[in-house]
């Protein structure tokens, strides 16, 4: 088991290193914020992979259904904040560690196409190439999607234990990796990749889990994201930041190792 747990902690570190060394090439502190943030995330790896022997670790999968709150227009000179809502879903797999009785940690790794109604303006001067044309006008978008990559990492705390229910509080913490944006135009442009940093989230929910047999329990709860930054949108003449927030339901399983 020591020797095990030996392999754990360099395996860690040797990736931890790796990040470390990428992370000073980096030229924005938001990039380098969170590939630090990720060294911190990764290190809670070798605490799960001993927690399994502890019998205190599960693994999970969530669904999460989500209503995502915006401006409806990126042009307008003063438009309603956060006026337009849309309808969109994501899934999380995650471990989660039992500290104590009423304590727990969770890392995760999920994903979600949020997809967003609202009006911006698109400069193809400013497009990659092939797509680029130095000729053309601007067009309006009506709709931007983004296609995401999400590491949540959360503490809970169970305020309500019974038999076959808890209760419990939690506050996650969830950088966002933003892998392409598609625009929605008459010309079809594909979605753009962008292989880049959104920007974070920070979720405080509530929720409950539900013992269905020995091993696996049922688990939902509802997330609001207090804080959500966003990164500027360079193909827009303006650059703005699609700024906005949402409400998300969760609803899953998870299943005790051992």
């Amino acid at each position: 088991m020591g020797k095990e747990n030996s392999l754990n902690f360099k395996a860690c570190f040797l990736i931890m290193a790796v990040v470390y060394l990428k992370c000073n090439a980096l030229s924005t502190t938001q990039t380098c914020f969170m590939k630090l943030f990720l060294i911190l995330a990764l290190s809670a790896f070798p605490a799960l992979a001993n927690a399994q022997k502890k019998d205190k670790f599960y693994i999970g999968v969530q669904v999460q259904p989500e209503l995502t709150f915006y401006k409806s227009s990126q042009i307008a000179v003063y438009p309603p904040a956060y006026s337009k809502s849309s309808f969109n879903v994501g899934l999380n797999i995650y471990g989660q560690y039992q500290i104590t009785d009423y304590f727990s940690a969770s890392l995760g790794f999920g994903f979600i196409s949020r997809k967003l109604n609202t009006e911006m303006d698109v400069d193809q001067q400013l497009l990659p190439d092939p797509y680029y044309d130095m000729a053309a006008y601007l067009y309006i978008s009506k709709t931007l999607s983004q296609r995401i990559l999400q590491i949540p990492v959360g503490f809970a705390y169970n305020f309500l234990k019974t038999k076959k229910v808890d209760v419990f509080a939690s506050l996650t913490f969830i950088p966002n990796y933003l892998l392409n944006t598609e625009y929605a135009n008459k010309n079809k442009y594909p979605a753009f990749k962008k292989n880049s940093w959104l920007g974070f989230s920070l979720n405080p929910t509530a929720g409950l889990d539900y013992t269905l047999f020995r091993k696996i329990k049922l688990t939902s709860a509802l997330a609001y994201s207090v804080v959500n930054t966003v990164r500027e949108e360079e193909y827009s003449r303006k650059h703005p930041k699609i700024k906005h927030t949402y409400l998300q339901f969760s609803l899953g399983a998870k299943y005790k190792l051992k």
